[in-house]
């Protein structure tokens, strides 16, 4: 996803920040997106004027500033519409027309106030504790194993701190020895007993005498 933010029209947000964090500017708002939500994602700062001191580029960062003769409204209105992902753009504005445009084109929208509230509900939340992943396990295998059988990080850190069980050997009890198979008696024919019964014998004599 990509955020198109309407820079000062967050920015004069007034009552969400937090005291100290009021003024922050754009190099603040990326602090706090920093430990955001949107940490990961693609951010675009739009802003009315000329270039000044107060901007952030970097590998997931760009400002673009409008100059003299053109407005951050109309800025957002022509990108979005020119985007052949529009859909996977986020515009961050409370401006009526920017919304009612973008959305023509299939764009998502945030207001400056809720963007804000998200931002500061997201740096008080406690922060997640870290999980040992076992080596060799990409992050994105482990969150897939992880949906796949239902298990949280902190079941995971649960089942990291438990000792693995100790399997003792039972020595009194001996398997019991089996008995080779007996072999077979051999039928044992003497040298001089014949295996033919004995009247054929008597009758084969008959014939030969005969």
């Amino acid at each position: 996803m990509e955020l198109m933010i309407d820079t000062w029209n967050v920015l004069h947000q007034t009552g969400i920040l937090p005291p100290e964090s009021a003024g922050i500017g754009i190099r603040g708002l990326v602090s706090l997106i920093n430990s955001s939500r949107w940490a990961d994602e693609k951010i675009t700062f739009v802003c009315d004027g000329t270039p000044s001191d107060n901007y952030a580029n970097g590998p997931n960062y760009q400002t673009i500033f409008t100059g003299s003769a053109r407005i951050a409204d109309d800025e957002i209105i022509d990108r979005v519409a020119s985007s052949s992902s529009s859909r996977e753009i986020i515009v961050v504005t409370s401006d009526r027309e920017i919304i009612r445009s973008i959305k023509t084109k299939g764009a998502q929208h945030i207001s400056s106030t809720e963007f804000l509230q998200i931002l500061v509900d997201d740096n008080r939340a406690p922060k997640k504790k870290h999980v040992h992943r076992p080596s060799g396990l990409s992050s994105k295998l482990a969150k897939e194993w992880k949906q796949e059988f239902g298990i949280d990080d902190e079941t995971l850190q649960d089942l990291q701190n438990t000792p693995a069980p100790v399997i003792k050997s039972d020595t009194t009890h001996q398997p019991e020895k089996v008995a080779p198979p007996k072999k077979k008696k051999e039928q044992n024919i003497k040298p001089d007993e014949s295996m033919l019964p004995k009247e054929l014998l008597e009758e084969a004599r008959r014939l030969l005498e005969g």
